[in-house]
């Protein structure tokens, strides 16, 4: 006679089991999240950088239809210039260079809050958006130029004048930029107030003021309000006069001119904001 044993077949699992494999699972999530989190980052920030390619590419074949002249940050009304006092102008940068690149979503950074809208006929920048309620120079996509150079200012640029000055006047030409390379044109920008440019002077008075870097800022700002913002994993966007693209730190932004006349008492301007080459 033969003695099987018999063996009882269990249903499911323990508590202790199920224990383990949800501590398992919480690793892994608490492992792979911030992975997957880092890399939807790094996506947005591929997909910025190539948003202000397409813009840099724009501004260049603008400047080839006009003599090599850079595009004003903001077109004031030709009839009057000096209706434009206060920045009441017809059009932004964005909007002249649009039929350039044919495509108003590249103007809308993936990690800003702002949604690019263009101006319509017959409005301008201060008007309001009926669909928003906001005006359309707040809706500025997350990008400005640097219009430290961006017309032929009375007073040596980037110096502090009246709004009169910028009434008028004529744009810096592509051969005015020795260090094209070196010289920022488009970033990325977050203002309270929702501009499309960043202007800077020597430290002579209110905004135009030299700004500081805040690290303790998440992420990092630069300038008065937070101008800048280090969206993309504490680095910004950028593009040079020249067309190429970078990604780079605050610490890049804010190198200061060694010599030449952008430098005053002692202390230079930044140089990358500067038409100068001055950062050597």
């Amino acid at each position: 006679m033969s003695i099987r044993n018999t063996v009882e077949r269990r249903n499911g699992f323990t508590l202790i089991e199920l224990l383990v494999v949800i501590a398992i699972i919480a690793i892994l999530a608490a492992i792979l999240f911030p992975v997957f989190s880092q890399a939807r980052e790094k996506a947005r920030a591929t997909s910025c950088l190539s948003n202000l390619k397409q813009m840099g590419l724009g501004l260049i074949m603008y400047s080839q239809d006009f003599d090599e002249a850079m595009p004003p940050a903001w077109i004031g009304y030709s009839e009057d210039p000096s209706k434009s006092v206060g920045f009441p102008g017809t059009a932004r940068w964005q909007d002249v260079v649009q039929p350039y690149v044919k495509n108003t979503q590249i103007f809308t950074c993936p990690d800003s809050d702002t949604k690019f809208v263009p101006v319509p006929a017959g409005k301008i920048v201060n008007d309001i958006d009926p669909a928003t309620g906001q005006p359309y120079v707040a809706e500025n996509g997350g990008y400005a130029m640097n219009v430290s150079y961006f017309a032929d200012l009375v007073a040596h640029p980037p110096t502090p004048v009246p709004d009169t000055a910028w009434a008028g006047n004529g744009s810096r030409t592509l051969a005015d930029i020795p260090d094209p390379a070196g010289t920022v044109y488009v970033m990325d920008f977050k203002n309270g107030w929702g501009s499309f440019q960043c202007v800077w002077a020597g430290g002579k008075g209110s905004w135009w003021e030299q700004p500081t870097v805040d690290n303790n800022a998440n992420p990092p700002t630069l300038g008065v309000g937070g101008w800048l913002v280090a969206l993309h994993q504490r680095r910004l966007n950028v593009s040079f006069c020249d067309g190429h693209v970078k990604s780079v730190d605050m610490g890049f932004l804010t190198q200061r001119a060694r010599s030449g006349p952008t430098v005053e008492n002692g202390v230079g301007d930044y140089c990358h904001w500067t038409i100068e080459d001055d950062c050597n």
